[in-house]
């Protein structure tokens, strides 16, 4: 089957469309969170901590590292939702 000599779609040259460019996301954006969703947090923030105390039970020296972040993680995680403030709009 011959070529017909016109561009085709696929053709085209592959880089970003101007949809998929990545915009940085503004730094003074607010959010809401309603009670049900901090409880979601707040049993995933769990399930962090189970994991976690699961491989400590383990004594393997290799889980150390993973523990720590594990623990720093669920920390920052739970800091962050301390420190949200309620907001009035």
């Amino acid at each position: 089957m011959a070529h017909s000599g016109t561009k085709r779609h696929r053709d085209r040259d592959r880089g970003l469309r101007s949809f998929d460019a990545v915009e940085a996301p503004a730094v003074d954006r607010m959010f809401r969170m309603t009670e049900a969703q901090r409880e979601l947090v707040a049993e995933y923030l769990r399930y962090i901590d189970e994991a976690r105390r699961a491989l400590e039970r383990q004594h393997n020296p290799d889980n150390r590292e993973i523990v720590r972040e594990l623990r720093a993680s669920a920390d920052r995680i739970y800091d962050l939702l301390n420190e949200l403030q309620e907001t009035d709009a």
